[in-house]
Order: C-alpha cells, then sequence, then structure tokens
C-alpha cells in the first residue's frame, strides 16, 4: 500500500519536480560521499627522516612485506605511515636492520664480502660506528635528529707522528638545548670512540651556532655562563615565593621578584689538621737496682793506717744498703688529617627581593608576609642582602571567557577533527531540512488535479439523477445542458482515468 501511493505521488508530479526530487537526493548522495571520504582519511605521521634515496627502496620493501601503509616525501628522503601502524612499522624496520634513519650500524657488517679490501672495511666500520653514535643520540629527548662525522687516527710505528681522533656533530633539535645536554652528548661521543678527547668534539646546531667546546669545556665561566646561572636562581626562587602567595592572599593580591648574585668560581681548598691531643706509639723502660750488706771499712793493702780515709764513727759493721735506678722514654705521634675539598659554584653572593603587594591587603597580613618571604628566600642582612616591600594598587586583572583547562581547550586542541564531525552534522540537518520541507508542501497539494468538472458543479446532484438517462442538450435549459455536459465529462474521466477518481475518493473520505 505505501509503495502504491508513493507511485501515485510520483506520477502525480510535474516533470520539473520529479527532477528537482532526483537532483537533491544526488546532491546529498555526493555531500555524504565526500564528507565520508574526508572523515575517514588516516593520519600519517613521520616514521624517518634524511634517508638516504638508496635506502628508501630498502625501506618500503620491508614496510610492504610487513603490510603497513606508507607514503614517501621530500624527494624520497621522508617516509610517513598511518599514526595506528607507526610501532609496527619500526619493529618492521628493526628486524631488516634498517632502524635509525639513513644511517646504518654495525649490523653493516651481517653480509661480509670476501672480496673486501682493508680499507673498505676501514670505511665501513667508520660508517657503522657514527650510525650508532647518530642512533644514541637521536633517542636524547628533544633531538629530532643527529649527524656524526669522525676522523679516526691513523696507526704509524711512533706514537709522537701519529693524529688524533676528533668528531663534528650536527644537531636538530625541537626546542633550545641546555649546557647540561650538550654536554653530555659531547661526553657520549668522546666515550664512543677510542682515544677521543672530549675537548675534540665539536658540536653544532642546525643555524651553525656553536655549542661545544664552550667556557665550561675548559673548566671556565664566561659572562653568559654566570647570567644564565643568576637569571635560573632567580627564577626558581621567584616562582616558589609567587606559589606561597598565591596561596595566602589568592591570585593577583602579591608579586615577587628576586635578583641573584652568584659565586661561579670553583675553588679548591687543601686543609691539613693536627690533633691536639699525642697518641704513644713507642714506650721504653729501663731498670738498675743495688744491694749490698754490712762490714767494716776495708783499707787497701799495703797503706798505712794514718793515711787511710776517715769514715764516719756513725757506720755500724753489720748496715746493709739498696740501691733502685728506673728511667723509661716514650715516643708520641700527634694524628694528622689532610683534607681536600673541591667547592662547587654557586654560593650567593648577595640578593635582592623586591615584593609588591596589593593596597586591598590589611598591614598586620603584609608584615606577616615580609617575615615569611625574607626567611624563605634566605635573606641575610649581614652579606648586604635586602627586601623591599612596596603597597600600592594592582590594576584589574580581565575576566576570561574561557578558564584553563575547560573541556572547550580540550575539543579545540585538534580542530581538524572538529571540523570533520560539524560537516557531517550541518550536511545531516541540511537533508532534513530540505526533506521536511518538501514533505509540507506536498501535504498542502492535492493529491491528484481537481477535474474541471467538479470545480463547475453549482448544485449538488443525486446519484439517481446521474444514472438516468441522459437527456438532450437541446431540449434543455441552459443550467440543465450544462449539468449534462459536466456529467458527461465526468463519466468520461471516470472511464480513462479510474485510478485518479479512487485516489481523489479516497481523500474525500479521510477528511
Amino acid at each position: 500500500m505505501a509503495l502504491q501511493r508513493i507511485k501515485d505521488l510520483w506520477r502525480s508530479l510535474e516533470p520539473r519536480g520529479q527532477l528537482s526530487i532526483v537532483g537533491c537526493g544526488l546532491l546529498v548522495l555526493v555531500t555524504f560521499y565526500f564528507l565520508y571520504s574526508y572523515a575517514g582519511q588516516p593520519n600519517y605521521s613521520t616514521l624517518a627522516t634524511g634517508v638516504d634515496p638508496a635506502q628508501t627502496g630498502q625501506m618500503t620493501k620491508a614496510l610492504d612485506a610487513a603490510g603497513i601503509s606508507y607514503r614517501v616525501a621530500n624527494g624520497g628522503t621522508q617516509i610517513e605511515v598511518r599514526d595506528s601502524q607507526s610501532a609496527q612499522a619500526r619493529i618492521a624496520l628493526a628486524e631488516k636492520g634498517l632502524t635509525g634513519g639513513g644511517q646504518v650500524g654495525f649490523e653493516i657488517f651481517n653480509k661480509v664480502s670476501m672480496g673486501a679490501t682493508a680499507f673498505q672495511q676501514k670505511i665501513d666500520y667508520q660508517r657503522a660506528l657514527e650510525g650508532e653514535i647518530d642512533r644514541a643520540i637521536q633517542q636524547i629527548q628533544g633531538i629530532s635528529s643527529a649527524n656524526v662525522q669522525l676522523v679516526l687516527p691513523e696507526d704509524t710505528l711512533f706514537v709522537d707522528q701519529g693524529s688524533t681522533a676528533s668528531a663534528g656533530v650536527l644537531l636538530t633539535s625541537t626546542s633550545p638545548l641546555d649546557a647540561t645536554t650538550v654536554s653530555g652528548i659531547a661526553h657520549l661521543v668522546a666515550a664512543s670512540v677510542k682515544g677521543l678527547d672530549v675537548a675534540k668534539v665539536t658540536i653544532t646546531d642546525q643555524q651553525g651556532a656553536l655549542l661545544w667546546p664552550n667556557a665550561n669545556a675548559a673548566g671556565g665561566v664566561n659572562a653568559s655562563t654566570k647570567l644564565a646561572a643568576d637569571q635560573l636562581y632567580s627564577a626558581e626562587l621567584a616562582s616558589s615565593i609567587n606559589a606561597m602567595l598565591i596561596s595566602t592572599l589568592g591570585p593577583g593580591k602579591a608579586q615577587a621578584r628576586v635578583h641573584a648574585d652568584l659565586n661561579v668560581d670553583q675553588t679548591t681548598i687543601d686543609k691539613t689538621t693536627y690533633s691536639k691531643k699525642g697518641t704513644p706509639l713507642q714506650t721504653q723502660l729501663t731498670q738498675e737496682k743495688l744491694k749490698s750488706s754490712g762490714g767494716a771499712p776495708v783499707v787497701p793493702a799495703g797503706t798505712a793506717t794514718n793515711t787511710s780515709p776517715t769514715y764516719p764513727a756513725g757506720g755500724s759493721a753489720t748496715s746493709t744498703s739498696n740501691y733502685t735506678n728506673q728511667s723509661g722514654n716514650t715516643v708520641f705521634g700527634v694524628d694528622k688529617t689532610v683534607q681536600k675539598t673541591t667547592v662547587a659554584p654557586g654560593t650567593v653572593n648577595r640578593l635582592d627581593v623586591a615584593l609588591l603587594v596589593d593596597s586591598s591587603v590589611p598591614a598586620a597580613t603584609v608584615a606577616g608576609l615580609k617575615k615569611s618571604v625574607a626567611s624563605m628566600a634566605g635573606v641575610i642582612p649581614k652579606r648586604g642582602d635586602t627586601l623591599a616591600v612596596s603597597t600600592m594598587a594592582f590594576a584589574k586583572q580581565p575576566t576570561s571567557t574561557t578558564a584553563a583547562g575547560s573541556p572547550i581547550a580540550g575539543i579545540m586542541a585538534n580542530p581538524l577533527g572538529l571540523a570533520k564531525y560539524v560537516l557531517l552534522g550541518l550536511a545531516t540537518l541540511i537533508f532534513l531540512f530540505m526533506m521536511r520541507r518538501g514533505l509540507k508542501r506536498r501535504e498542502n497539494e492535492g493529491v491528484a488535479p481537481e477535474p474541471t468538472w467538479l470545480r463547475e458543479i453549482e448544485r449538488s446532484v443525486a446519484v439517481a439523477e446521474l444514472e438516468a438517462a441522459p437527456v438532450r442538450l437541446h431540449t434543455l435549459d441552459p443550467a440543465s445542458a450544462r449539468r449534462a455536459a459536466l456529467k458527461a465529462e465526468a463519466e468520461e474521466i471516470a472511464e480513462k482515468q479510474p485510478e485518479q477518481i479512487a485516489v481523489q475518493v479516497s481523500a474525500w473520505l479521510k477528511e
């Protein structure tokens, strides 16, 4: 029944209306096709850049064997794969030994030619060593690509006649590199090559600026290094103070600025310390004893009595004597401590802190903040440090329409993906609007064109009268003749177009 009504509706339309419906349908289908094709296009990410065109064919064959979609750009020096297949592509290239972009590593020796000369093997070893160092450097965060050129020394009979190894490194980074990272890269290259001194490593960036060697490489400090150290220390200290102020007063109530003067000179202190109390190392003890019994003095033989010495009369013939002599010698040692200390640079020579507070903050709160900031910054007046506090009216902060971290920011992070869905939604709304507009227009129109004889009937006619024998037109009055003509026309239409009559009658019944 529904299909029949659609057929009748289609037949009742004029050719112009039929063409309009067909054109709108085709336009909607074409729009949906292009939107679906645009939304279904995969996103590609760069897999390798700076690839040697001679090696691009090997990498594409490996990707084809793994069933990974790719495309080649920049004249065959860049390979891009789908985001969802990036990890699989790296694994496929690693299995074939084609990692590291256009650089080859020690996998070059997997296929050794028996006819290779010593010179060819030396060149292959140098290429492999450069490729391995390239891969190691590219794993550092912030390094997009690296190119290492090595100069290896020649073996000579005499050491003083030989050359020294050197290296040149060209870095391409996505962000500026700090001095610590550059120093680490220089030491990495020096440690990877036999006999290479870190002072013989030259590092430049993509703009040709010399990154290594610098003043720090020779153990010295220049003005730029001191300025960078002062700014870094000042920024870190100011950030900590401002965080405390925001958590205490709220945003836009106070602001702190710090200027630090650091001592970046590296010094060495040698210190020798002796103990105040000695420790006995060696002790020597000597003891002597003498013992005698009593008796009269003995006169030497042949000596007259009057020439003999006179002894005291108190002596007793029976007295005894004991003699004891004891002496000792002790050698003491003093403890000695030798201390060598290297003082790292970074001692604060002077610290100047400026604190600005909004006038809406009470004076008691400002006094408390002054003490807190002085303690937090480590202000020492004896060292010459200063802390200046100023109170003034701050400018009104502009009100932001969208807060940071709102869902809008997350959606706008990928505007291309959002545009796909917006266009698809607009196309759907336009299609539904056009369909609704067409249906509303068809509702206001009749299902079939109203016959002329129906519009010309002036009075109601009974069915029996219509079924009666036709009346001759010449015997009737003009009104009767007209009705007879309408009847004849209606009979003719009923015979030739019964379907339209049935549709019209059905519409009347529904009304």
